[in-house]
């Protein structure tokens, strides 16, 4: 593939990409009227919540790694990702608090939490 083409092709990527931006911010402003109507399940809005602030943070550190910034990128990441790991750690106790059945990939699950553990002492 020529230098030439690979350009065409990223530019063409970015438009696509660019297009449907603009296209999702409008139908997001058009849902924004329909959730002030307050007629939703809670669960579906935290759902649609976690959703956005995922985009809206991954769309921070793109826009940090578009500006050349990867040390704000590196440790936004890091971040988010032990926001994730406690998110996911809270609904996993709740899943399974009240469970008498046995679930492969426990053990596997208990070394992880362990060396996360030891890594987290040191901080």
């Amino acid at each position: 593939m020529t230098e030439v083409a690979i350009k065409q092709a990223n530019d063409a990527f970015s438009k696509q990409i660019s297009a449907q931006v603009a296209r999702i911010t409008g139908e997001l402003n058009r849902l924004e009227q329909l959730l002030s109507a307050g007629m939703v399940d809670r669960r579906v809005v935290a759902e649609f919540r976690d959703a956005v602030d995922k985009v809206r943070k991954t769309s921070w550190q793109v826009q940090c790694w578009m500006d050349g910034d990867l040390q704000t990128l590196s440790s936004s990441m890091v971040q988010e990702r032990i926001r994730t790991a406690s998110q996911l750690a809270n609904h996993l106790a709740s899943d399974l608090q009240d469970r008498s059945e046995n679930f492969s990939g426990v053990s596997l699950l208990k070394e992880s939490i362990q060396k996360l553990d030891q890594v987290l002492g040191k901080q």
